[in-house]
């Protein structure tokens, strides 16, 4: 099939045509109230065609690929081309000399039995609801998916990947007194029997009942340290500033700051589609370039954007290997831990705030300018220790400034369900708005 539309598009006098093809298929479960209120299974498949058409590189999105179809969706892709009058690289890649291996054989979620699936949120479900501040669940969910994607052009690419993933959570409505306070945690896997329901249920009675009883503060400038997936949130809010596409654009102050030191020296910021830190393993991009780890800043200094096949020919750079869906984006970007437990990075905090939530990030975030301000909770921290939780916080400050501003990182690594890590991070100061 893919061939008769390659021969088609050429002979429309597409000069290079691509064809991406996914197909996902995905199971969910939900719980309300000990009954199954949502079992719902898609089967998606979806398409888009790339082509190049008077050297302008037009994109075409439907749901099937069939011979069927094919005049149809080449002609329009050729009346797109034609629309475009902004002249800009256009580009069909050839393929890399090599592609990194993934020796990965993908689980077969859908062996498990549906019985033994609706027993694992079952017994979650139960144990969060035995504790005693727990007055409700919202939901608890599984879901799984399974999903494979098959790259082919004019120029003889042929390239297909699988991927399989499963998640569960459950919500919990936590109550002491008259502070309520909703809490969960999510546990992301690649293999059904890795999913511990009674260890999540532990963990997000924990993270529930740690936020009761939280008070105010009053407003100033605090050492403040990010737990680790509300550090990773806050980098990905600001991701796009290491794109090429941004620095295209004059979006990003770091433009024409490759070999500057925009950090602490003990800032590392790497993007590695193969860590085995990661759930997920990337061997290409949606365009076909071959991925491999990027620093983009190493040892304090910034070594360079990431860039889809576009943005490298415009500033005349190799592609990196992050051109996906249709723009530029990161595939397992971390920040390298430390090599302090998370006590030994704390101990000298006098009077500090530990910030493990944070609401309405991308509402209070200015990528370009790098002003942030978001609601924030979590705990203070004094003489060293966690103390007590804290709640109507707002945290606000400046990124660029921060990352040059940070003390320490800890050791402890964790990757959030966006694929981007980062270990607890303290910054020596930043404004609180409290009382």
């Amino acid at each position: 099939m893919f061939e008769k539309w390659l021969e088609l598009g050429l002979k429309k006098g597409i000069t290079d045509l691509e064809i991406f093809s996914t197909q996902s298929k995905s199971l969910k479960l939900s719980f309300y109230e000990g009954k199954v209120d949502q079992n719902v299974v898609s089967n998606v498949s979806s398409v888009s065609i790339r082509g190049v058409y008077d050297d302008k590189l037009a994109r075409v999105y439907f749901e099937n690929l069939s011979d069927d179809n094919a005049e149809i969706y080449l002609d329009a892709l050729i009346e797109n081309a034609k629309a475009i009058s902004v002249k800009e690289p256009a580009i069909i890649y050839e393929g890399s000399e090599k592609y990194p291996e993934v020796d990965e054989k993908p689980f077969d979620f859908s062996s498990v039995p549906m019985a033994k699936k609706i027993e694992l949120v079952k017994t979650l479900e139960s144990e969060v609801l035995k504790n005693e501040y727990v007055s409700q669940l919202e939901t608890t969910v599984y879901q799984e998916v399974a999903s494979k994607t098959v790259l082919v052009n004019s120029k003889g690419l042929n390239l297909e990947k699988e991927n399989t993933y499963a998640y569960v959570y459950a919500i919990g409505v936590f109550k002491k007194d008259e502070d309520i306070k909703t809490a969960f945690e999510i546990k992301l896997v690649k293999d059904f029997n890795d999913i511990d329901p009674i260890a999540l249920a532990a963990k997000t009675i924990e993270t529930g009942v740690a936020k009761l009883g939280g008070k105010t503060i009053k407003s100033g400038s605090y050492p403040v340290v990010f737990k680790q997936n509300m550090f990773a949130n806050l980098l990905g809010a600001f991701s796009s500033t290491f794109s090429g596409e941004s620095a295209y654009r004059n979006l990003t102050q770091l433009k024409d700051k490759v070999g500057e030191e925009v950090a602490v020296p003990s800032f590392n910021l790497v993007d590695d589609p193969l860590t085995d830190k990661a759930l997920f393993k990337t061997p290409f991009d949606d365009e076909g370039v071959a991925c491999s780890q990027k620093y983009l800043i190493k040892d304090g200094v910034f070594k360079g954007f990431m860039h889809n096949l576009k943005t490298a020919a415009i500033f005349n750079e190799a592609p990196t290997g992050h051109g996906f869906r249709g723009g530029i984006s990161s595939t397992n970007l971390y920040v390298e831990p430390g090599t302090l437990s998370f006590d030994e990075m704390i101990k000298d905090i006098a009077d500090g705030v530990y910030i493990t939530d944070l609401v309405g990030l991308h509402a209070g975030v200015n990528a370009v300018s790098g002003e942030f301000s978001a609601q924030a909770g979590g705990f203070k921290i004094k003489d060293g220790k966690i103390d007590h939780p804290i709640k109507m916080i707002v945290v606000s400050g400046n990124f660029y400034k921060m990352i040059k501003n940070i003390h320490s990182m800890d050791k402890e690594l964790e990757f959030t369900t966006s694929f981007i890590g980062s270990p607890n991070v303290y910054i020596k100061e930043l404004m609180i708005g409290g009382e």
